[in-house]
C-alpha cells in the first residue's frame, strides 16, 4: 500500500538528480497556429498553441520565439523563450510554469513562475527551475513570499 508523505524544505534550493534522456536529433521542429519572422532581428515567432520538439523533448506554450545565430552561412537555433502556460517534458518528467528559455546548446531550461514538476509519483512545486539536462539534475528555488520549496513523495507504507 502506497501512502504519500509531504516534505515541506525550509532551505533557499533543493537539489534532484533525475534521468532526462538522451536528446534524439538536434532537429527542431517549430510547429503554430501563426509564425512571424523577422530577419533583421534574427528571431522567429511562433503564436497560438505554440510546439517545438527536439528528440525526446518538447516545449509547449502560447508563445515561443526563436533565435538563431548565423553560423558557416547557417542559420542555427541557439535559443527558445516560451511564454503561457509552458509545459516542457523529457522522457517520463513534466515541468510546467509561466516562463520558459531553452538553451540549445548548453542544454539548459529555466522554467519561472508557479513552477511544477513531476516525475513518476512525486511532485516537486517552486518558483524557479533550473534544468541541466547534460548533467541530468536540476535546482529548485522558491518564491520569496514563502521561502520554501514543497516536495511531495509516495513511498511504501512497511505496516
Amino acid at each position: 500500500r502506497m501512502s504519500s508523505i509531504i516534505i515541506k524544505i525550509s532551505l533557499v534550493y533543493i537539489l534532484v538528480k533525475f534521468a532526462y534522456g538522451k536528446v534524439l536529433s538536434a532537429e527542431i521542429e517549430i510547429t503554430s497556429q501563426t509564425m512571424e519572422w523577422k530577419r533583421e532581428e534574427n528571431i522567429a515567432i511562433a503564436s497560438g498553441e505554440a510546439k517545438a520538439v527536439q528528440g525526446n523533448r518538447i516545449l509547449n506554450a502560447e508563445k515561443i520565439i526563436v533565435f538563431f545565430n548565423k553560423k558557416e552561412e547557417k542559420k542555427n537555433i541557439y535559443k527558445l523563450d516560451a511564454s503561457g502556460n509552458v509545459r516542457f517534458i523529457s522522457g517520463s518528467q513534466i515541468a510546467t510554469g509561466e516562463f520558459a528559455s531553452y538553451f540549445v546548446d548548453d542544454e539548459k531550461v529555466i522554467i519561472k513562475g508557479n513552477v511544477r514538476l513531476k516525475r513518476d509519483d512525486s511532485l516537486m512545486i517552486g518558483e524557479e527551475l533550473s534544468i541541466d539536462l547534460k548533467n541530468s539534475s536540476s535546482k529548485l528555488i522558491s518564491g520569496s513570499n514563502s521561502g520554501k520549496v514543497k516536495v511531495k513523495y509516495k513511498t511504501e507504507d512497511k505496516q
